[in-house]
């Protein structure tokens, strides 16, 4: 047999995807005195991070899908303009996955839940801050908080019984009537009832520029940024081997931050990882006719409008569907309907559209940690709506770990083991 060819052998730490999740642990773990290769099919920012919100939103401790979310779930269906659509060729994928998630919607897993959430949200936005120091990228987040904006009372009224929930877990959230949303973001319609207002939220003006930078950092410090697709992760010498389309990397740490594709580069380990493609879409609208000055969540639709460098950009919407399915363009034109009955006078002027996936768990909770019995093999991934809110938060609790640090908040909820310890689904509805 013809010896394995190993490049590399001196970064401390392979990591396996450059996405804003595993640029930002690249950069923490950089300003932590490691050395470190990044491994990415595209390249720095390319796929999901690209194409988000932009939207950092700490706000985010509650799952996007609820009980009684479920009840309506025929409904969606039936409407092309809805938050949600399946494909029907998905469906098979989705329905195993889809009883983990009517199990995370009980009353007691949904508080472990929340609670697990904000304990990565809290810290979601000063975690950022060393990172965006070092690579000379503040400029690209500022914080002027966000509103969910609601076109009827009876949203409003929703809405504001998650304020408790909010202050109880640090995080401020006000209701405020039609006359103050308008005053802060006067292109809004005079036909809404109000918002709620969170004033620590932030967004980033151009969330591939960040990625670009954190990459461009890592580069000019001594880590490496490989174009390449990663095939296989296998023990080797006492160490790590990835292999490559672009050759065989050798680390004593790898981490498996591969977004919707981890679970791929896992399945040899016998790890239990029941991973969704759950699509999102963008609108971004260069010349939009109105002025926003801060991320705007239209409630009843369910998608945000994000002010950034190019423009404006509506995102969101879920489409479950295999990852390499063709976008169906109608998803992204439909934000722009949609944002009309908020955003009088909009346009949309030289439009693009976008989609990417998300890699999304049942229970909406990321994966990070490392691989039970293997010993230097860490993961990261599965951030669902929130991998750009949660990457630094989320590089920082790993970053500890892989360090043997005592690290500030429990990672055990986002344990990859919570979904192999001997609980099926029937068992737990």
């Amino acid at each position: 047999m013809k010896p394995l060819s190993v490049k590399n052998q001196a970064s401390d730490v392979v990591i396996i995807g450059a996405g804003i999740v595993g640029l930002t642990l690249a950069v923490r773990l950089h300003l932590e005195g490691k050395t470190v290769c990044l491994i990415d099919a595209v390249g720095p920012a390319s796929g999901a991070s690209y194409g988000n919100a932009g939207f950092l939103s700490r706000g985010s401790i509650f799952p996007p899908v609820s009980r009684s979310d479920l009840w309506r779930l025929p409904k969606y269906l039936l409407d092309p303009a809805s938050p949600l659509t399946i494909r029907p060729a998905y469906l098979p994928d989705l329905v195993p996955w889809g009883m983990r998630l009517i199990a995370a919607t009980r009353p007691k897993r949904l508080e472990q839940i929340i609670a697990a959430l904000a304990s990565l949200s809290r810290d979601a936005i000063s975690s950022y801050a060393p990172l965006l120091s070092a690579a000379a990228a503040e400029e690209l987040v500022d914080v002027r908080g966000s509103l969910i904006v609601c076109r009827t009372s009876v949203t409003l009224d929703q809405k504001t019984r998650l304020i408790p929930g909010w202050r109880e877990n640090g995080i401020a959230a006000f209701r405020i009537d039609r006359a103050k949303a308008r005053e802060l973001e006067p292109a809004l319609s005079d036909d809404i009832a109000g918002a709620i207002y969170l004033p620590d939220n932030g967004r980033c003006i151009s969330p591939g520029a960040l990625g670009r930078r954190f990459a461009a950092y890592l580069e000019a410090n001594g880590g490496r940024m490989v174009i390449a697709k990663a095939n296989s992760v296998s023990s080797y010498k006492g160490s790590w081997l990835v292999q490559t389309s672009g050759g065989n990397f050798e680390a004593p740490q790898v981490v498996v931050a591969a977004g919707r594709w981890s679970d791929e580069l896992l399945a040899p380990f016998d790890v239990t990882i029941p991973l969704a493609s759950e699509r999102g879409y963008h609108l971004m609208l260069p010349e939009a006719g109105v002025e926003l000055s801060r991320p705007c969540v239209m409630a009843e639709p369910f998608f945000a409008a994000t002010p950034m460098i190019d423009g404006l950009r509506l995102a969101g919407t879920v489409e479950f569907a295999h990852a390499n399915a063709p976008m169906n363009p109608k998803r992204a034109d439909n934000l722009f309907d949609l944002a009309r009955r908020y955003l009088p006078g909009l346009s949309r002027e030289g439009a693009t559209r976008w989609m990417g996936v998300r890699p999304s768990f049942p229970d909406a909770l990321p994966a990070i940690g490392e691989v039970s019995g293997k010993a230097g093999l860490f993961y990261s991934f599965g951030h669902q709506h929130v991998g750009l809110t949660l990457a630094a938060s989320s590089a920082k609790l790993l970053a500890e770990l892989m360090l043997n640090r005592r690290p500030g908040i429990d990672p055990a909820p986002f344990d990859l083991d919570r979904f192999s310890r001997g609980r099926q689904p029937k068992d737990i509805i």
